[in-house]
């Protein structure tokens, strides 16, 4: 809604406020105050609200961003007590939280800028739970198998956040509550990528918790079919997200952690590291997989979208050719599947860093500055 629209709603909302405040500046009424809270409460009305108003907004306060985001990885790495099977690989993690009054911009919703800050604890919390054993295993120095240049690198393990982007659906309304779906989307030679849904809180019945067995599912059978097909009207925005994972100044390959941190099946023979999908579009999948991959670069993200697209229809065909099985019955064809399934909206994603090329020098409209 437009804020020409929402006027009437800003100036009520001001009007509102500052009869609060005359009201509680009337000498009866402090008195009254005085008789239910005290003698000091009258006198102190602004420090209350002023209170009021930060634990109202608690999530904005200084430094709670970091402790927010701080505690869903060192929960991740540290305290979660079960590890995340490799079938639920690409399943969503939840996070849920509140829109603040601090969070609203002149529409009386929430700013756009907020959802990063909130997506950023969501991520957290995922990123945490996928690597806390591959990077403890890498950086204890189980390396067997990796390339002799990766070995002969200098410095830690680590994961790097190298892109995000937000598409809004619908606005958020002042203090309602909501939660954030994230999940891996998939991963290629470099990017590991994460999408996001912030969606109405409690509108998504999970049918069970993996990582928290204790916790009963509120989903009722009859409701199973109309809620996967009306999952999109429940959305509020959706994010995509890319890390890149490395030792020192060298990029490796995500697959690297994902298998160390053991959330794939077991590879098949003779099977390689990503990019598998961009090999020759001719071969069936059991000769791509006789096939190492290499790291030729390719010429756009259209021939990579094309490419995925003809390996994704060759999987759905010949699925049953990936006999490598873990003990859930999670093949190596159905993770190799949604991979693929899930890069072909990545490879879009890979093109918007084009627009580095778009920045203009010369002539310009003007230089302002923030404040004055």
């Amino acid at each position: 809604m437009s804020a020409a629209s929402r006027l009437p709603t800003i100036a009520g909302t001001i009007t509102l406020g500052a009869l609060v405040a005359g009201i509680t500046s009337l000498p009866s009424v402090r008195a009254y105050i005085a008789k239910f809270l005290g003698a000091k409460a009258s006198k102190h009305m602004w420090k209350i609200a002023a209170v009021a108003f930060a634990l109202t907004n608690f999530k904005n306060l200084p430094g709670v961003w970091h402790i927010r985001v701080l505690r869903g990885i060192l929960y991740q790495l540290y305290l979660q007590p079960s590890p995340q099977p490799p079938k639920h690989l690409f399943a969503p993690l939840i996070t849920s939280s509140r829109n603040s009054l601090y969070d609203c911009d002149y529409n009386f919703h929430k700013s756009n800028s907020t959802y990063f800050t909130d997506l950023d604890v969501a991520r957290a919390h995922t990123v945490g739970c996928l690597v806390r054993t591959g990077l403890a295993r890498l950086n204890r120095g189980d390396e067997e198998g990796l390339p002799i240049e990766t070995k002969s690198a200098n410095g830690s393990y680590y994961v790097a956040l190298g892109a995000v982007s937000c598409f809004f659906q619908k606005q958020i309304e002042p203090l309602q509550s909501f939660e954030i779906y994230t999940r891996v989307l998939s991963w290629d030679r470099k990017w590991l990528y994460l999408v996001s849904h912030v969606v109405e809180k409690g509108a998504i019945k999970p049918e069970a918790y993996v990582l928290q067995p204790w916790k009963k599912s509120k989903r009722r059978s009859e409701a199973l079919k109309r809620e996967d097909e009306d999952l999109r009207k429940h959305i509020y925005a959706s994010s995509l997200a890319r890390y890149c994972f490395k030792k020192g100044r060298l990029t490796i390959n995500p697959e690297i952690v994902l298998e160390r941190s053991r959330l794939l099946p077991q590879r098949p023979t003779n099977v390689g590291l990503p990019p598998r999908a961009e090999v020759s579009n001719n071969a069936t999948p059991s000769e791509n997989a006789q096939t190492p991959a290499s790291n030729v670069d390719l010429s756009g993200p259209e021939t990579v979208a094309r490419e995925v697209s003809t390996r994704l229809g060759d999987y759905a065909e010949h699925i049953g050719d990936h006999h490598a099985v873990d003990d859930d019955g999670w093949l190596w064809g159905d993770m190799e599947k949604e991979r693929l399934r899930g890069l072909e909206t990545a490879v879009h994603f890979d093109k918007l860093s084009a627009v580095h090329n778009e920045l203009r020098a010369g002539e310009v409209l003007g230089e302002y500055a923030d404040y004055w």
